[in-house]
């Protein structure tokens, strides 16, 4: 292991080699383990939540499938009662889906919340443990950028990336598992989307990690210029700096913009990849299914209820695609810096 990968040493480096990546990961997810151990109850909770939302939010299409193929033909044949057992089955999924899911939202909220609060606390204490001699060598200003800038960083993992990346993993699952008890034909198509998609994801996980750890430390260094800026104001003053700090200052916020604007280009091809490969999944299994359907291999209902595939491509990226690089990416900003383990 080299320095890079122990307390402050290199942490300016966002491009780690293979053997410090992993060893970064593995700290970060033994600090992570020890904040969620104290909350282990709500954790597993939430997770439980997590799992009955999605497989209640799959039941969905499964029951229009049941509903088109069996309830309608008992229904011109005189029995409407599994026509009237399917809208109340799909009515109870619909129901258990939102209100699951506003319940591990809030869980989440209130989990993610008392994990932060004891890791600033783990921080404050480190850092007042901490000599003279390395406060002397670390300056106030990174600190404090340990103390908002990666902690927020952190927040946005626990509020809403997680939670995300489970529910989506879990859909996915999910909806396959649905799709091959329907029609495993088209099963295997779904199967087959997840190739490109896994290379894709890959792709943008890679680069993405660089291009966040570029991102900390760039905004670590923007905010310790203006902190030390602002605490040594009257040597600013005396020495008449300010218009070379501004050009500093210029120069940080300058490399900050680029290297935000790479990650959005990172997004720009991810996001399109994802919509594209659902798209072009969604195409084939109609176009497969409907030959099926026509040649009547295949009912109506089961290829209606294969639809939700497309949606199942997404969450993985979602609305909010960067999840699939969050805890790696997570893992080599504050995971280098302060130790509060």
């Amino acid at each position: 292991m080299s320095n890079a990968t122990f307390g402050t040493a290199n942490e300016d480096n966002a491009h780690l080699s293979k053997s410090d990546s992993r060893a970064v990961r593995r700290r970060s997810l033994a600090l992570l383990g020890s904040l969620i151990r104290p909350v282990r109850l709500r954790f597993w909770l939430t997770l439980a939540m997590v799992v009955l939302s999605q497989a209640a939010r799959v039941a969905g299409p499964a029951l229009i499938a049941f509903g088109i193929d069996h309830a309608l033909p008992a229904l011109k044949a005189g029995n409407n009662l599994p026509l009237v057992l399917t809208g109340v089955g799909y009515l109870a999924a619909a129901i258990a889906t939102a209100g699951l899911t506003a319940l591990y939202v809030t869980s989440t909220a209130r989990l993610s919340q008392s994990m932060l609060l004891d890791l600033r606390v783990r921080v404050f204490r480190h850092t007042q443990r901490l000599s003279l001699e390395f406060h002397e060598k670390y300056t106030s200003g990174r600190i404090i950028a340990r103390q908002t800038s990666d902690l927020e960083a952190l927040r946005e993992l626990l509020d809403s990336g997680v939670s995300s990346l489970a529910s989506g993993i879990l859909f996915m699952i999910f909806t396959a598992i649905t799709v091959f008890a329907l029609d495993w034909r088209s099963g295997f198509l779904v199967l087959a989307a997840g190739v490109p998609m896994y290379f894709l994801s890959r792709w943008y996980q890679k680069h993405s990690q660089i291009a966040f750890r570029q991102s900390r430390v760039v905004s670590a260094r923007l905010i310790v210029h203006f902190v030390e800026t602002m605490t040594g104001i009257r040597a600013v003053k005396a020495f008449r700096k300010e218009r070379e700090n501004a050009a500093e200052y210029g120069e940080l916020a300058e490399d900050y913009r680029l290297v935000t604007v790479r990650s959005i280009n990172l997004n720009g091809i991810f996001q399109p990849g994802l919509v594209l490969i659902g798209n072009v999944c969604v195409a084939v299994v109609l176009l497969v299914g409907g030959f099926r359907v026509l040649s009547g291999e295949l009912a109506v209902g089961v290829l209606l209820g294969a639809y939700p595939v497309h949606e199942a491509v997404l969450p993985a990226g979602g609305p909010d695609g960067h999840v699939l690089q969050l805890l790696p990416e997570r893992a080599g900003g504050p995971g280098k810096g302060l130790r509060t383990a």
